[in-house]
């Protein structure tokens, strides 16, 4: 039953014609589709069915920039997914995955197929990362103790526990509230 089952699903795959010679060898090298090479299979590429893609020509026939749209679209997402998976570093581990789980529902962002849904990421992490910035700008002025005051209010053992941008949001703004609080203190004593 497995067998016939997997037979199925190869045979929903459109494959492609070569010449052979008399020994029916390929008379030209044969090139792999993207989606069959270990680096295009870790960016999310897979084979596209037969019935899909006739659904896709039969309603792209009365537009040929369609098929173009798609390669670009294409070429987006692989660059988006690049993009998204340059910030795991910056963010760490926590805070990357959290914003993939939340925003896009996917443990990595090449498993995400709307280039949308990854803009929307993307632009979520860009944000959090502006958001470390902030928190590294306070924190020069406040030293650590005050961060770890901040954190231990939100029962949090380090910043790498942050998970989401509001928790980031909120930590950033007490922060910022003691740099200001600071700063009133220090006026008011040089004024005496």
């Amino acid at each position: 039953m497995r067998l016939l089952r997997t037979r199925a699903l190869l045979y929903d795959f459109e494959g492609v014609w070569v010449d052979l010679d008399d020994s029916k060898r390929p008379k030209t090298a044969l090139k792999l589709f993207g989606w069959a090479t270990p680096e295009g299979w870790r960016q999310g590429l897979r084979p596209e069915r037969v019935a899909a893609r006739s659904a896709k020509v039969a309603s792209s026939s009365g537009n040929p920039d369609r098929s173009e749209n798609q390669q670009s679209g294409e070429a987006d997402r692989v660059e988006l997914v690049r993009q998204i998976e340059a910030l795991e570093k910056p963010l760490g581990k926590g805070l990357y995955r959290g914003l993939l789980k939340t925003v896009a529902r996917v443990w990595r962002p090449s498993q995400a197929q709307d280039v949308a849904l990854l803009r929307k990421v993307l632009a979520h992490m860009q944000a959090a990362e502006r958001g470390l910035r902030r928190l590294e700008t306070a924190v020069g002025r406040t030293g650590p103790e005050a961060l770890a005051g901040i954190l231990e209010s939100l029962k949090l053992d380090s910043i790498e526990k942050v998970d989401s941008l509001e928790t980031l949001k909120e930590i950033v703004l007490k922060l910022e509230e003691v740099v200001v609080s600071r700063r009133r203190e220090s006026v008011v004593l040089h004024e005496r």
